[in-house]
């Protein structure tokens, strides 16, 4: 399941997203970033290294629908795929 499709659809699309988001957070993402995390199913990589906090901001917009947790669980999972790539 895609968590970030789920939010944007929930705000009603990228543009109510986005903009929703940009109220709360300190440096405004696009609509292209927000696009890209669609694609990608998860955040980028900032949100794990500390640098945003767009999972908290997600869970307020979303009124805890899509929670911080449910966005960071991907981070379980990042050695894991970094693995399969160098199988590959």
């Amino acid at each position: 399941m895609n968590l970030i499709k789920t939010a944007v659809d929930q705000l009603g699309g990228i543009t109510s997203f986005t903009k929703a988001l940009n109220r709360l957070i300190e440096r405004p993402v696009t609509y292209q970033a927000v696009r890209k995390w669609i694609a990608r199913g998860r955040l980028p990589r900032t949100e794990w290294t500390g640098e945003t906090n767009y999972s908290i901001a997600i869970e307020s917009i979303t009124s805890g629908c899509v929670s911080r947790d449910q966005l960071l669980q991907f981070a379980d999972r990042l050695p894991e795929l970094a693995q399969q790539k160098e199988i590959a």
